[in-house]
């Protein structure tokens, strides 16, 4: 279970850290045909959404693989998995289906990475 756990969040945080890197690097306008939410806020919203992503994914691994404070791993998880009931209530709204039955499997995900990890401690 411990490998698979270290796999599922090696994936997660490294797709969170490269959109949330994206977010902050590329204009607004560019990232609204990949990132539709971010139309709908403010500049410092989509910010705070990045940077979420970023120290949520360097959280993910990081304290746990240094043993430096290890709870923060499941705790990080459980911040993303509310970052994802967030999307999908957005997404919910919006009506696309598909983005909620996304956001429901990454869910699922960080809520058995938080699990999994509360677990091991």
């Amino acid at each position: 279970m411990n490998i698979a756990l270290w796999v599922i969040q090696g994936i997660l945080a490294t797709m969170f850290c490269i959109s949330g890197i994206m977010i902050l690097t590329q204009p607004k306008e560019k990232l609204a045909a990949k990132m539709p939410f971010v139309n709908d806020y403010s500049d410092p919203m989509v910010k705070l959404v990045a940077f979420a992503h970023i120290f949520g994914a360097i959280g993910l691994i990081l304290p746990l693989l240094l043993n430096i404070i290890p709870i923060l791993t499941p705790i990080a998880a459980s911040g993303l998995a509310l970052v994802m009931l967030l999307a999908i209530g957005y997404n919910k709204k919006r009506g696309d289906n598909k983005g909620v039955i996304v956001d429901v499997v990454i869910l699922t995900l960080y809520l058995l990475i938080a699990v999994g990890r509360f677990k091991g401690l």
